[in-house]
């Protein structure tokens, strides 16, 4: 079947919707999650110019004793991919035919904090309808900074193909940046993602991307949403950003923002997203995409809750949001829902100024020397 007819059955049933690594160096070894201490038991359900705010120095506190120093983030991205093992017979010898079509995996990023457990998601699926991988073993490795993956332990995906690996708070390594590495054992395909471990209250900027970062968005197709993907997954059409929309991005992370980008893409755009970022000269970042086509609708009960409910998640985990980019009525709904303050919410296009939010125009051109004015942020780690 077509990659057409995929997406189309992805997309329009829902209407009835890098990790970016720039620096490949292992720096600041980090203390190894032992293997046999790292995960705890998965959930049982386990399956996006006004004035500058003053700094606050006591953020630079958070996580750490009064007068400590700071600790530097490792980043361990360059591990070669795990030796092969020898395939493992299938759990069940339906499989054999579902993993005839090509792999179509996913993972998500990851961002967690050293207080609390995380938790490591892969979806796993084959073939043009993007068929679930059920009840089959996969590996979990993590980049250690050892210049190898050390492997983590096993999970059996479910009957919608994922798979959910939790690490305890005591079993995660110090803060930074680490490639994970998910291999189906039956036959040696894999996904690739990032976790991001910080201290609480890390601050973070969030954007969206298409019609935030891009000129187009999926919203104004309305219920066409599967002709504005399908091409992006096809290779067909590759978005064009916004003038200046790669360069807020870098002048954000220069001021030691923890960048996320939050897109109501669906999952099979995961691998094709992170690679348009780093292509377009995008600053590194956590990527967030839709888990269900439910998720992609581009009304406030879709794409609008699923945004609201992962900003509220990185609040709950003691991470602090200091400022959002967006462009739909959507993202005002959700920044808004989150508690991201009007002043600190920037929309490009049309709707910009709506609700008191900060109006940006069609580029960056003019707001990026007043962003790049601001102060750095106050982080509770070392900033190289």
């Amino acid at each position: 079947m077509s990659r057409s007819w995929r997406m189309s059955s992805l997309c329009l049933c829902a209407l009835v919707a890098v990790g970016c690594a720039a620096d490949r160096t292992n720096t600041a070894p980090p203390t190894r999650p032992s293997p046999a201490d790292a995960a705890t038991a998965p959930d049982a359900d386990a399956p996006d110019a006004p004035d500058a705010p003053d700094a606050d120095p006591s953020a630079a506190d958070a996580g750490a004793d009064a007068g400590a120093p700071l600790e530097p983030l490792a980043s361990c991205l360059s591990a070669p991919s795990p030796p092969d093992a020898p395939e493992q017979d299938w759990e069940h010898t339906r499989n054999e035919i579902v993993t005839l079509g090509s792999d179509e995996h996913t993972s998500q990023d990851t961002l967690a904090v050293t207080t609390k457990e995380a938790r490591i998601e892969g979806k796993f699926a084959y073939g043009a309808v993007s068929k679930d991988l059920e009840d089959e073993w996969v590996e979990v490795f993590l980049d250690d900074c050892s210049g190898a993956f050390v492997k983590l332990g096993e999970r059996l995906t479910d009957s919608d193909g994922r798979v959910a690996f939790s690490i305890a708070p005591e079993a995660l390594p110090t803060p930074g940046t680490y490639a994970v590495y998910l291999r189906v054992k039956g036959d040696q395909t894999s996904a690739r993602s990032v976790l991001r471990v910080f201290p609480e209250g890390t601050r973070l900027m969030v954007f969206d991307i298409d019609g935030t970062l891009t000129t187009k968005d999926s919203e104004i197709f309305g219920d066409a949403i599967a002709d504005f993907f399908e091409p992006i997954y096809s290779g067909d059409v590759v978005p064009e950003a916004r003038p200046k929309a790669a360069e807020i991005t870098t002048a954000r992370a220069a001021q030691g923002y923890q960048l996320v980008y939050l897109t109501g893409r669906p999952y099979v755009l995961t691998r094709i997203t992170r690679e348009w970022l780093i292509t377009q000269g995008f600053a590194p970042g956590t990527v967030h995409v839709t888990n269900s086509n439910r998720e992609v609708l581009p009304n406030d009960s879709g794409v609008g809750e699923f945004k609201r409910g992962y900003l509220l998640s990185l609040k709950a985990l003691g991470l602090e949001i200091e400022a959002a980019y967006g462009n739909a009525e959507t993202d005002i709904f959700a920044y808004a829902g989150a508690g991201v303050p009007p002043a600190r919410t920037y929309i490009a296009g049309e709707f910009g100024g709506d609700g008191g939010t900060q109006a940006v125009g069609d580029g960056y051109e003019s707001h990026l020397p007043v962003a790049a004015a601001e102060p750095d942020a106050a982080q509770p780690f070392a900033w190289p």
